[in-house]
């Protein structure tokens, strides 16, 4: 897949006037290409999970987050699994990022079949309890690749690109203020029954980083 600037220009131009709606002048800001890395560990105690977008202690090493002086313009998300080989934080970071639950992977039983709730759920976003985005389907970002990891003796990987891939428009795009009470949810028809050790359920968001545009110093 070749890769154009047409689009990313388009974004940029679109994000000026919603800066601007939002009471941020984008000339006095700088604006650069980014993303937001948030990650939940996955459990079976609860069927809604809930992101924080700002910077925290107790974060994991392989999130990036935002700090209260900045904004976010989304222009698209995913939602990928991640498989880290030890709990905690910082924590082993070598994992890669997953497009579905593959069996080989999710070796804990029924894990697999249990991750797949996750693609018959939702994402929410708010902001200061206000619902900006009531449901955003979490299965667009479910992908089975043509080439997978199998139990076989050298079998490849799963296929997965970071450039082509699981990456869908948010179209008009999402605003989220560093200042403002920002919260993602994603909710599922029902709690895992079951889980794979250590696993996380990761959302990543691609976008114009806006920075020094918020009211903290």
């Amino acid at each position: 897949m070749s890769v154009s600037t047409a689009g990313e220009r388009l974004i940029f131009h679109n994000a000026k006037q919603i800066l601007l709606d939002n009471g941020i002048d984008p000339t006095r800001t700088i604006n650069t290409q980014s993303y937001l890395r948030l990650e939940v560990l996955a459990t079976t105690s609860n069927n809604i999970f809930t992101f924080n977008p700002i910077q925290a202690n107790n974060q994991f090493a392989t999130e990036y987050r935002l700090v209260l002086q900045d904004s976010f313009l989304v222009s698209s998300a995913a939602v990928f699994w991640y498989i880290p080989t030890a709990a905690g934080s910082p924590g082993p970071s070598n994992a890669p990022l997953l497009s579905w639950p593959n069996p080989n992977l999710f070796t804990v039983a029924n894990s697999a079949a249990q991750a797949e709730s996750l693609y018959n759920g939702f994402l929410t976003l708010t902001v200061n309890k206000k619902v900006i985005v009531p449901a955003w389907d979490i299965f667009r970002s479910r992908l089975v690749n043509q080439t997978q990891l199998t139990a076989a003796t050298n079998s490849p990987v799963d296929q997965l690109s970071g450039r082509d891939d699981c990456f869908y428009p948010t179209e008009p795009n999402w605003l989220v203020i560093g200042s403002r009470n920002s919260v993602f949810t994603m909710t599922m028809p029902n709690a895992f029954s079951a889980v794979m050790t250590n696993s996380r359920i990761v959302l990543f968001l691609r976008g114009l980083l806006i920075q020094d545009s918020t009211s903290v110093q």
